[in-house]
């Protein structure tokens, strides 16, 4: 197994102790909280003036709501109730939502939109009413409008601030960073990185390091140890704050390395200086920053989940009876433990405790360095056809496959997903002699992939390798739903299995 670096602190995986929330807090950290961009609040703000108008329709309408829930009745709208609905809703999104709510100080971008937005349909509200004639104070009542639209845009926008913080403090770990850089923008970057909410300095790399005290503690040495750092640590994103013009081929040379591992890259997108142009379009709580993600990133990710959780969940209730069965037979066939537990490596590298039923001797991680010259895999992981360390039932939980159910608990807890590529040992993983194969952990690994449907251990490790990168390359829901119906027949004809 590799050695880690003595020049490689320590990095603590533990999480942080939880900040108490505060509105100076928020101020400051509304960008990562991001509240704005969340469609729930989005959704719920462009509501309110139809709800508003709603309400005042009811108000002037009482026996709508007169008698029992079941002779209620809504009023009959005339055009230019509907008209007023249409528009102020519009005038409603186009401020709210518009480019004044966009940036960075998104709190209070937001805030004064919202006010704008209460402003500029009241006096829409105040010219219908007026000409209407349908109420005898319009003046009254726009002003009463503006008051509800201001308080409930304020109250439900300090609601999601307050609700998208607690997610990010209590929920959420925060990401672990790489800082490429150690100049004057990367000690800016480095001190709002330190108080973001959303993600954690783990280590810093530069080939002259230039940065203050605290950076210092941090650094971890030149780009070049790059590479080792990522294999070793489960790093989940790169900065680069390296000035582009004087060190573009050290830029250039840190998001390669980045790009073969799988490990999300950003950089900041104010690569040159301007006295007049200000650029004001998406931007984090850190600027704004060009994001290389090596792995497709969508909404679907949370369906596929939640499939696993459904899943799994129903598969482990559906096995239970052949789980006992199995536990039983291992019990009275081989002496030591029902289940196995071994550390292998899952998504973004991170460590985790894999479950199997046992299907070795006790002794077998003892045996396996008499065993290595008997290999008969090529590459850096450990398989042989005929191995005498299975036990007579372990033959056939491996062959079927059962001895791989209880890894559905590692699909429910989060560590793995039903389809991904296989999780590898740590005795795999530091054999590994090209990095761009660390790339196959920039997504979570499964039960299944491309590789257990395509022959299983029939197949050499760089075509497995590349099947792993073409499934992550070409992933989508449907692409997990091929490879689950052919996995069926793959496992009951035991086809490839050692």
């Amino acid at each position: 197994m590799a050695q880690q670096s003595p020049y490689l602190p320590e990095m603590s995986t533990a999480r942080e102790g939880n900040k108490l929330f505060s509105w100076n807090y928020a101020l400051r950290h509304f960008d990562d909280l991001g509240a704005v961009r969340v469609s729930l609040y989005i959704f719920l703000r462009d509501l309110i003036p139809g709800t508003l108008l709603a309400i005042c329709w009811l108000a002037k309408h009482p026996a709508a709501l007169s008698g029992s829930p079941y002779q209620w009745r809504l009023p009959q709208l005339s055009l230019i109730d509907m008209a007023m609905l249409a528009c102020t809703t519009f005038c409603w999104q186009l401020i709210a939502g518009g480019r004044l709510a966009t940036g960075r100080n998104l709190l209070r971008k937001q805030f004064f939109a919202n006010l704008a937005g209460a402003l500029c349909c009241s006096a829409m509200v105040y010219g219908v009413v007026s000409t209407n004639g349908a109420h005898a104070r319009p003046l009254l009542l726009s002003a009463a409008f503006f008051a509800a639209a201001s308080v409930m845009s304020t109250m439900l926008l300090a609601a999601a601030c307050v609700v998208r913080w607690a997610v990010v403090t209590y929920v959420v770990n925060k990401r672990d960073v790489v800082l490429v850089g150690s100049g004057p923008k990367a000690q800016i970057l480095f001190a709002e990185l330190m108080d973001s909410t959303s993600h954690r300095v783990v280590g810093i790399v530069d080939d002259e390091f230039v940065g203050t005290p605290q950076m210092q503690k941090l650094y971890m040495g030149g780009i070049d140890r790059l590479r080792e750092i990522l294999k070793v640590f489960p790093v989940q994103l790169a900065y680069s704050a390296l000035p582009m013009k004087s060190m573009y081929n050290e830029g250039q040379r840190a998001i390669t390395i980045c790009e073969q591992i799988g490990v999300e890259v950003r950089h900041s997108a104010h690569m040159f200086d301007t006295r007049i142009a200000e650029v004001d379009a998406y931007a984090s709580a850190h600027g704004m920053v060009a994001i290389l993600r090596m792995v497709h990133q969508d909404s679907t990710r949370i369906f596929k989940r939640a499939l696993d959780i459904l899943f799994a969940s129903a598969l482990i209730i559906m096995s239970s009876p052949l789980l006992a069965a199995a536990a039983i037979a291992i019990r009275l066939t081989s002496k030591g433990p029902i289940f196995f537990a071994q550390e292998r490596y899952g998504l973004n590298r991170k460590r985790f405790r894999i479950f199997k039923l046992r299907t070795m001797v006790v002794d077998a991680e003892a045996q396996m360095a008499n065993l290595e010259a008997k290999n008969e895999v090529d590459g850096p992981v450990f398989k042989i056809r005929r191995d005498p360390r299975i036990t007579p039932v372990g033959h056939f939980l491996r062959k079927s496959s059962i001895d791989e159910l209880p890894q559905l608990w590692n699909v429910i807890k989060g560590d793995m997903s039903l389809v991904g590529p296989r999780p590898l040992a740590v005795r795999d993983v530091m054999r590994f002699e090209h990095s761009s194969h660390l790339r196959r952990f920039s997504v979570m690994p499964g039960l299944t992939c491309l590789w257990q449907i395509s022959g299983r251990n029939n197949t050499d490790f760089e075509t497995w390798v590349r099947q792993d990168l073409d499934y992550i390359d070409r992933w989508s829901l449907m692409l997990d739903m091929r490879i689950l119906l052919g996995t069926v027949p793959a496992v009951l004809w035991g086809r490839g299995a050692m």
